[in-house]
């Protein structure tokens, strides 16, 4: 297993409100981690700050060894919980973009994402479903071959049948050489796929423990996360 976030001391705020607060964190390669918490414990910006598309006030962040940076995005492929590809892409062109944007962009690991998820290459974005949008960004984001997959609420309010089929896609591409985070707060969904847990919680780390750990005490994620939030 290979060391692929190191984040020491951060805190982050916004205005008079603290969002990530002295958080230290270390997480390395071979797992499925599901970061779990309500809304507004701070989850996305956690993936932000890793992305630097905010920056921490305090503390100090490496990713994959080096210090975090505009430059260590290239070695996570990230999925942010808003729409972000133009409305009238198909999805063929979203696949070129995305081919142009980042070299590590796998076309075979795509083409079989596309068959797994059935999403359709010439369907236009804008006309997709909900669910079907939801595809083609995880498609998208798993298809580049990095270190790192940052996750953030990739299940939303979908379907059944839709979430069993991303959840078996993203199984499916974790292996001992990457990490993948899966920031939710839908227990019950995730809680087969995922290897280890992180609580989140008033910008802290409540809780962190591997799924099998709470297993072998008797009790299931559902019930510890209600022990952490049940006083928010």
């Amino acid at each position: 297993m290979k060391e692929c976030i190191q984040m020491t001391n951060i805190t982050k705020q916004y205005g008079k409100k603290i969002v990530l607060n002295n958080l230290n964190l270390t997480l390395s390669s071979g797992k499925i981690i599901g970061l779990l918490g309500p809304n507004g414990s701070g989850k996305t910006t956690l993936f932000k700050t890793i992305m630097q598309i905010v920056r921490q006030q305090a503390g100090e962040i490496k990713i994959c060894g080096e210090d975090v940076s505009y430059l260590t995005r290239k070695y996570i492929s990230f999925m942010p919980d808003r729409e972000f590809l133009y409305k009238n892409m198909t999805v063929y062109n979203a696949i070129n973009y995305y081919c142009d944007m980042f070299e590590d962009f796998d076309l075979k690991k795509a083409d079989e994402l596309i068959q797994i998820l059935n999403i359709d290459r010439t369907a236009i974005i804008d006309q997709l479903s909900k669910g079907n949008k939801e595809k083609v960004i995880l498609m998208l984001t798993l298809a580049r071959n990095v270190p790192i997959y940052l996750l953030d609420e990739p299940l939303g309010n979908l379907d059944p049948l839709i979430k069993h089929e991303m959840l078996k896609v993203i199984k499916s591409v974790s292996n001992d050489n990457n990490l993948i985070i899966i920031s939710t707060h839908l227990i019950k969904d995730t809680e087969e796929l995922i290897d280890q847990v992180i609580f989140l919680k008033n910008g802290q780390i409540a809780a962190n423990f591997l799924k099998d750990d709470l297993l072998a005490q008797g009790k299931t994620m559902e019930q510890y996360y209600i022990e952490v939030f049940n006083n928010d």
